[in-house]
């Protein structure tokens, strides 16, 4: 993912991307120009999102592993 704004979405919505659409958009994110809190922020959210599908997939395979 080459474009910051559409990596940023990616991370916020991440039920409408592929995993590997998620992979690319940290990594467009961790090479950006942004300050380092916010990669650090993003860092960890990716972690989170992927213990919440890990979680999901193993509780019956539900939608919406964010509660909503």
């Amino acid at each position: 993912m080459k474009d910051l704004h559409r990596a940023v979405d990616a991370m916020h919505h991440p039920y409408q991307y592929s995993d590997l659409e998620l992979e690319r958009a940290l990594e467009a994110i961790q090479q950006s120009p942004l300050k380092q809190f916010y990669k650090e922020y993003y860092k960890n959210l990716y972690k989170r999102i992927l213990e919440c599908k890990k979680n999901n997939r193993s509780v019956s395979e539900k939608l919406g592993y964010f509660g909503g």
